[in-house]
């Protein structure tokens, strides 16, 4: 599929859909999820004027139908949300077709008050004459019916749920626009349809299908903060993308509890140049607080480490970094970092995961369910405490970039950190692990207990493993430098 075209929805509600959810749903989610889309352009809903079922519509104007077989259009439908999961799994039916543009007769732009949808299909071998009758003719004649703005013709490309027409066969879709107040029915209408040559046009006519919709509703895209992304799913990401446009991007993803400040002195060396091991190259640099940093939507999905891969490449796809030099990761981020190259090795040239595992184990569920009672019980400042003494070796404790981390951990999501705990209780990469081409580079401080030794054991062929002397679970802050070098030599 190519070239301009036509997306139609029609659903008919089940006899347990709430109807409230289900207009809020479509009017704040699902519609606007799509007009965020550039090859979107417009959208409206309609509801059914002439009695029959399905009872409501929604239609898109999509510039270029290749984009509907792209991961940035299909991930709308993998990645439901917990709320669309909710209502759609209530409805009698969802019939979606997608159509491509014949031609378009008027200059009205929409949305029309009143849509008259008519479905045709005759056999391949009658197309030309049906095409020349209805140009030619019939939307002439249609345009002389008072109230009509617009006539769009369209040729089905992905069948709903009748399927596509027998071989030898081919459906057609006309659309005509109409004002509330118009000539349906009356004298100039009823001339276009009864004339010799749509009679014998008529005779060709294998299926047809007419529908009337009333206009109830136009999509608007949906909001955003300033600097973020909202998922399909509603979790906000919220980012910060640095350096010349023209240098290769490397990405930089947090650690559970902490926010895109972690990278601060990361970022200021790999944009100006100063890496470090005779590397004066310049990067450009997109850090993000992963989902759960600041509280997510009720409708968001479980955090799991497929999902927070996939969310990295939505970001780089909204933001139109379609290939990174690096993915760089630090903890539940070194985790995203290797599973990004799992699940999008096409995206990066390479990937560095620090301080991580890649498996989760029944000592570290039951210390999270710790932390999380922790932190329910005597707030998050408590958990900062213990968090940030685990993170940084005893002589850091006091050390400023320790304050700075016990600031970021006492403001994150109580219930967001407890969300994220899910990924980090429930996952396991090693028998993917092999699969892995992507050159990388694990790292660990020499003080984060066991991970240092358990890291040489990944198995990643195309990995090879550094050790960051004097420095614990977040190295790039205990020392600075040291992390700096490896990465330079390593880019």
């Amino acid at each position: 599929m190519k070239g301009p075209g036509y997306l139609a929805v029609a659903i008919q509600p089940g006899s347990t859909t709430d109807e409230e959810a289900f207009h809020h749903w479509y009017n704040t989610e699902h519609g606007p999820l799509r007009l965020r889309l550039p090859f979107i352009s417009t959208g409206d809903r309609y509801k059914a004027a002439d009695d029959q079922t399905p009872g409501w519509s929604a239609v898109y104007d999509v510039s270029d139908l290749s984009w509907l077989n792209k991961r940035i259009y299909t991930r709308l439908r993998e990645e439901r949300s917990q709320q669309e999961k909710k209502v759609m799994s209530t409805f009698d039916s969802l019939d979606r077709k997608i159509y491509s543009t014949v031609s378009t007769r008027g200059d009205f732009k929409g949305p029309a008050p009143l849509q008259l949808a008519v479905s045709m299909r005759v056999k391949e071998a009658d197309a030309d004459d049906f095409n020349e009758w209805y140009e030619e003719e019939h939307t002439s004649m249609l345009s002389k019916v008072p109230g009509w703005l617009r006539t769009r013709r369209f040729k089905l490309k992905v069948g709903g749920l009748m399927g596509m027409p027998e071989q030898g066969q081919v459906e057609y879709l006309a659309v005509h626009d109409y004002e509330k107040q118009n000539g349906l029915g009356g004298p100039e209408h009823e001339a276009a349809r009864s004339t010799p040559w749509r009679n014998s046009i008529m005779q060709k006519v294998l299926w047809h299908d007419r529908r009337i919709w009333s206009h109830h509703l136009t999509f608007d895209s949906l909001e955003e903060p300033p600097s973020s992304v909202l998922t399909t799913d509603g979790a906000e990401l919220r980012f910060q993308l640095e350096g010349n446009p023209s240098d290769p991007v490397i990405v930089c993803i947090n650690s559970i509890l902490t926010n895109l400040h972690i990278w601060d002195d990361v970022a200021k060396s790999l944009t100006s140049g100063a890496v470090g091991n005779n590397n004066s190259q310049t990067y450009r640099v997109l850090r993000y607080n992963s989902r759960g940093y600041s509280q997510q939507a009720a409708r968001s999905n479980p955090t799991r480490f497929d999902l927070l891969a996939d969310d990295l490449e939505y970001l780089l796809q909204r933001t139109g970094i379609a290939k990174v030099h690096a993915v760089l990761g630090v903890s539940m981020g070194g985790v995203t970092a290797i599973n990004f190259a799992l699940r999008h090795p096409a995206m990066l040239d390479k990937f560095i995961a620090c301080d991580c595992n890649v498996a989760s184990s029944a000592a570290n569920n039951t210390a999270w369910g710790e932390r999380i009672a922790l932190a329910r019980r005597e707030g998050m400042g408590a958990l900062a405490d213990v968090t940030v003494k685990r993170w940084f070796t005893p002589a850091n404790h006091e050390a400023a970039s320790a304050r700075k981390v016990f600031a970021m951990v006492e403001r994150a999501s109580l219930e967001g950190f407890a969300e994220n705990t899910g990924a980090l209780c429930d996952y396991d990469l090693r028998d993917k692990l092999s699969g892995i081409e992507t050159p990388g580079l694990l790292m660990a401080g020499e003080g984060d207990g066991k991970l240092p030794e358990a890291m040489q054991k990944f198995g990643i062929t195309s990995a090879s493993f550094k050790v960051i002397p004097g420095a614990g679970h977040l190295p790039m802050l205990e020392n600075h430098d040291a992390f700096m070098e490896a990465v330079a030599g390593f880019l």
